[in-house]
């Protein structure tokens, strides 16, 4: 199993969505990241938004860099995530954030090419 179990699907707008999902304990990206003690990966995590950014909100363009990346606590097994991410055309900027109940896991932002 390679994504999360999607419980919820929400697009704000067209340039803005929440999704919440479960992160069954047998996702691909547990395995060996650590063997004793798994968490979710932040290059998943930035991959996950990319991925869903292409899916939801349409968008199609090449990964050009990262800035202010933020990994505040760790993605565990069984969690329910929330994703939430923005747009920002006029930046060419994927803005993210991921949080479990009221607390921050992780936040950026990605710019994409024009």
């Amino acid at each position: 199993m390679i994504m999360p179990d999607v419980l919820n699907q929400q697009l704000i707008s067209e340039t803005s969505m929440l999704l919440t999902f479960r992160l069954p304990a047998q996702l691909l990206w547990f395995r060996g990241h650590f063997p004793s003690s798994p968490i979710l990966p932040g290059v998943t995590q930035v991959n996950w938004v990319i991925n869903y950014a292409e899916t939801i909100l349409g968008m199609n363009k090449a990964f050009a860099g990262m800035e202010v990346v933020k990994f505040h606590r760790p993605l565990l097994p069984e969690e329910t995530v929330d994703l939430h991410i923005d747009w920002l055309k006029e930046k060419n900027q994927l803005v993210f954030r991921y949080s479990v109940g009221d607390a921050v896991a992780s936040s950026g932002k990605i710019t994409l090419c024009p």
